[in-house]
């Protein structure tokens, strides 16, 4: 059996196997693509995707980096940042950073770069995320205040496809559950849900329907509240330029 789970994990995060399956939209008819479908969805132009991450529950690590998986709820875990599409397809996994790491960090060292040069290069799109991640031309996170609902309500209810993702990932397959721990190093636990990831999308491609029983979604809560982000001078200033391109999508979707 453990054979067998080897050589599947292998074939299924073989880097063509990811390449076929998982990504992100690469050109820019692509990314029209799926920008067209959000906004006939949920009214708000320029999306291609939804990000965040999700705790996965795996024993604990050796001594010498466990402090790298010991998250804020007091448990070892993978933090695995995701985006998807409106269809809850993953569009970009990234499940190598522990649970000490925050979102935000992830987002950093991750897609950023990327999201970040199609702004550079003229192409007005974004991924929306919650209030965690930093705002920035390439990343459309909620206002704070309460006199911007119509933005934040249209955004709120993009923004369920990623939890509605996370959730029909764990519920099919049952080893990522929130009450199952992965018993493997975090190397081959990161595997295991890369692995999942792929069957997902290539269930989503086929047309297979969850059944009833999985379709229970358990979101995630946040804790915004205890985060605290200091910033320098030139990076408020660099806020205010961000925040001003939020304020003119918000004043579209009036």
């Amino acid at each position: 059996m453990c054979s067998v789970y080897i050589e599947v994990t292998q074939e299924l995060t073989h880097k063509n196997i990811i390449n076929k399956y998982i990504r992100f939209p690469d050109t820019p008819a692509a990314r029209q693509a799926v920008s067209q479908c959000f906004y006939r969805k949920y009214g708000i132009p320029g999306v291609v995707g939804c990000i965040d991450g999700s705790h996965f529950k795996i024993v604990v690590p050796p001594k010498e980096e466990e402090y790298l998986y010991y998250n804020c709820k007091h448990y070892h875990s993978l933090n695995v940042q995701m985006v998807c599409d409106d269809e809850c397809r993953i569009l970009n996994v990234n499940p190598k950073f522990g649970g000490a790491n925050h979102d935000s960090f992830i987002w950093e060292n991750n897609l950023n770069t990327y999201v970040q040069s199609l702004h550079q290069n003229g192409e007005i799109v974004w991924l929306l995320g919650y209030s965690g991640y930093p705002q920035s031309p390439g990343l459309m996170t909620p206002f704070v205040d309460a006199e911007s609902n119509n933005y934040n309500e249209k955004h709120m209810r993009a923004r369920v496809v990623i939890e509605n993702t996370f959730s029909r990932l764990k519920n099919r397959w049952r080893c990522l559950d929130k009450d199952r721990v992965l018993h493997y190093k975090p190397v081959k636990c990161a595997h295991i849900i890369l692995a999942c990831s792929v069957l997902h999308n290539i269930i989503i491609n086929f047309g297979v329907e969850d059944t009833e029983e999985n379709i229970g979604l358990q979101f995630e809560r946040r804790m915004v509240e205890s985060d605290q982000i200091s910033y320098t001078e030139r990076e408020a200033t660099s806020d205010l330029i961000r925040g001003r391109i939020r304020d003119q999508l918000a004043r579209r979707l009036l």
